[in-house]
């Protein structure tokens, strides 16, 4: 098995992101796919390119309570969209089925094996419409689908795993589902009326302990909680189960890239949650579960919460993580 050099993003504070694209051209898509064979479903998806457009595409898949808007946030700097396409990539961040724009559903009808098999009906069409190389990239539960996906089909190029490790803390996962989340129904936002008791969201006022670090952008926050959205429980549950704990990711044969926050309050160091201290700490808890992977690659990005996206530090991770897929 090759291995890739151990990558610390503390590492990368003296290089400078590049410049965002100056005109990316963007547009939405809509995907025809199947949550099974009787049940047809839209994927929606915003596809930006690089000016000359691009043979090569991220496929962005978004965590629990966002949609696609978390890659490409309009407030302040935060935009992974922006940084992947002056790299030279094509993005398609996607509303999995039944957030967003995609069709809607109820929220049994959704687990992360379901969204998985979208998933590797979205890559099929990308490779149909000529993109000759797909990284899969994920955060949190978008992760947990994305990892699955892999696992039983193996369709990307490359695997990027955001917000996630295979130690989820009990302790702190517990506190999360019984005083930070609730089903929408109890929310007093519209959210309410919008979706089925199954569906879940945050407690107002607590995505900043839920998702960020120790020095979030007090305007992202606010903008985060005036846009929150929601997650279906049995796919969180069927995420938890198949993604973070059960060791799936011995199917991959991919190249695999992942990276958290060292103050994700989740997956971070608090009872038997990983290490998440330094990348060569990661990387030692979580090489066994990629053992199959053609590569692997883990990295911290020390100030970040959960969201790695949302942090001061984003353009760091963002970079080191896009420069890692310019590697043949």
């Amino acid at each position: 098995m090759r291995w890739r050099a151990l990558i610390t993003l503390a590492l990368l504070l003296g290089l400078a992101p590049p410049a965002a694209a100056a005109t990316e051209d963007c547009r939405d898509v809509s995907l025809p796919v199947r949550l099974d064979v009787l049940l047809p479903a839209q994927v929606h998806g915003r596809l930006c390119q690089p000016p000359g457009g691009s043979s090569r595409v991220q496929l962005l898949v978004h965590g629990a309570t966002y949609d696609s808007r978390y890659w490409d946030e309009p407030i302040g700097d935060y935009s992974y969209v922006r940084r992947a396409v002056a790299h030279g990539w094509a993005t398609l961040a996607i509303d999995r089925v039944g957030y967003g724009q995609s069709t809607p559903e109820p929220s049994v009808l959704l687990t992360a094996t379901t969204q998985a098999l979208t998933l590797h009906q979205v890559i099929g069409q990308l490779r149909t419409s000529g993109f000759g190389k797909v990284l899969l990239v994920g955060h949190s539960v978008g992760s947990a689908v994305a990892l699955i996906e892999t696992s039983l089909y193996n369709d990307a190029d490359a695997l990027a795993l955001t917000g996630m490790t295979h130690r989820v803390s009990p302790e702190e996962l517990t506190a999360a589902l019984a005083f930070m989340v609730r089903p929408v129904t109890l929310d007093p936002s519209s959210l309410a009326t919008e979706y089925d008791p199954g569906y879940l969201t945050t407690v107002p006022g607590q995505r900043a302990a839920l998702f960020y670090g120790p020095d979030p952008d007090p305007a992202m926050v606010a903008y985060d909680e005036a846009t929150k959205g929601v997650v279906s429980s049995t796919e969180m549950a069927d995420a938890i189960a198949l993604g973070f704990t059960l060791p799936m990711s011995l199917g991959i044969r991919l190249p695999v890239y992942l990276v958290v926050g060292g103050h994700d309050a989740l997956f971070c160091g608090h009872l038997l949650a990983a290490d998440c201290s330094s990348a060569s700490a990661l990387a030692a808890e979580e090489a066994p579960y990629f053992a199959n992977a053609l590569s692997f690659t883990a990295a911290t990005l020390p100030d970040a919460g959960h969201d790695l996206n949302l942090t001061p530090d984003a353009p760091l991770y963002e970079t080191a993580l896009t420069t890692w897929a310019d590697t043949p």
